[in-house]
């Protein structure tokens, strides 16, 4: 369980979030909903590790994430940014590679034939387009054994196609893992989740 209590975050002089707590289970899909600019992507930053609390705590399974070892926190929660920088040009099959091996799911094959990255894995990363890049950056983050998976706005650059593909591949992580998606279409998704917390 992701345990979100009292936190209070800034970006700069403004304030963020104040007091806000919420629950993530560790089992199931949960949307993190609202308009763009509410603070979606702070949060799931937050959650993250990358951006700093001033008050309040984040707990992922009874664990302080300001206490846990780089390495430790790096198998608990694994994370799709809403937009990752490639700016070496490997191949997809090189950035692929560069995933540990015994670090992978089980279904990691599986993983990347639903996002259509076997069809890319000669392309350079850096020629792909923005949508392309987007499926990468899922891979790098749905291959991954964690305990729970933060996707940030993982639809925006992406067909009806690939975003069934991408809600087919949340579907089974979410049977045994925790899965916080951050999207501002809640209304062509909210079915498709089994828990929601909104953010005005």
């Amino acid at each position: 369980m992701i345990e979100i209590k009292n936190i209070r975050i800034r970006r700069g002089t403004a304030l963020v979030f104040d007091s806000y707590s919420a629950t993530i289970l560790n089992k199931g899909a949960t949307l993190l909903a609202g308009p763009n600019g509410a603070g979606k992507t702070t949060l799931v930053s937050a959650i993250a590790g990358s951006t700093p609390l001033e008050a309040g705590e984040i707990l992922i399974n009874g664990n302080d994430i300001s206490a846990l070892k780089p390495s430790r926190f790096a198998q608990m929660r694994s994370v799709a940014p809403q937009r990752r920088f490639f700016t070496l040009a490997f191949s997809v099959a090189e950035i692929i590679e560069l995933s540990p091996t015994h670090l992978r799911s089980s279904d990691w094959l599986e993983v990347i034939e639903t996002l259509g990255l076997n069809q890319l894995k000669s392309k350079k990363v850096t020629e792909l387009s923005i949508g392309q890049q987007q499926r990468v950056s899922l891979g790098l983050s749905l291959i991954q054994e964690a305990d729970f998976y933060l996707l940030d706005e993982p639809f925006s650059a992406q067909d009806s196609n690939f975003q069934k593909a991408i809600l087919e591949i949340i579907d089974i992580r979410a049977k045994e893992k925790g899965v916080l998606v951050a999207s501002h279409n809640t209304d062509a998704l909210r079915s498709h989740f089994s828990h929601e917390i909104a953010i005005k």
